[in-house]
């Protein structure tokens, strides 16, 4: 079993964009804490990391980006609002086990399309971006930005057990 992470955000910039989603299947159950629902980022970053509290470090924790973009961005949010300390490095960092697919792609975002492509993956709901989400977030079309969280949770998910399948000399984790 693995640990899928994804977040969405209302820009590329931490120390100035919010986080509004932070998605995460365990144990094959999507969990999502939503921006909207809490009214207090820190609120559903604090939930999150309840989560991974739990999460046995023998997991994989899989994502797309999540090295250089999503924990980083977490971090630095938590860092905006005071709350960055060394356990919560060891929390995030300290012996875990992430597979970054981003980074065994090849650090191109087109690769994850093309991987999907050739794996046979399909996006439930192609149609939306996740640059879509700051407008989504502006007109409070909460339903898109939650669909499309749980896009990127599944087709990672379904890609890093592809490539499992398909080279696993090189998912050795």
């Amino acid at each position: 079993m693995v640990v899928v992470f994804d977040i969405e955000t209302l820009g590329l910039d931490a120390f100035q964009h919010q986080i509004v989603l932070i998605g995460m299947k365990v144990e094959g159950k999507i969990k999502q804490c939503m921006l909207w629902e809490e009214k207090d980022e820190l609120a559903i970053i604090s939930k999150c990391l309840k989560i991974f509290e739990r999460i046995p470090l023998f997991e994989t924790i899989v994502g797309y980006n999540n090295l250089k973009f999503d924990v980083p961005f977490l971090a630095t949010r938590l860092s905006v609002h005071g709350k960055w300390s060394a356990n919560l490095w060891q929390l995030l960092y300290k012996d875990r086990k992430w597979f970054d697919l981003y980074q065994f792609l090849g650090n191109d975002f087109r690769r994850m399309s093309f991987w999907l492509d050739k794996l046979g993956i399909k996006k439930k709901y192609e149609d939306i971006m996740g640059r879509d989400i700051p407008r989504f977030y502006l007109e409070k079309r909460y339903e898109k930005i939650v669909q499309h969280n749980k896009d990127d949770l599944e087709t990672s998910e379904q890609l890093y057990w592809k490539l499992r399948e398909e080279f696993p000399q090189l998912l050795l984790i």
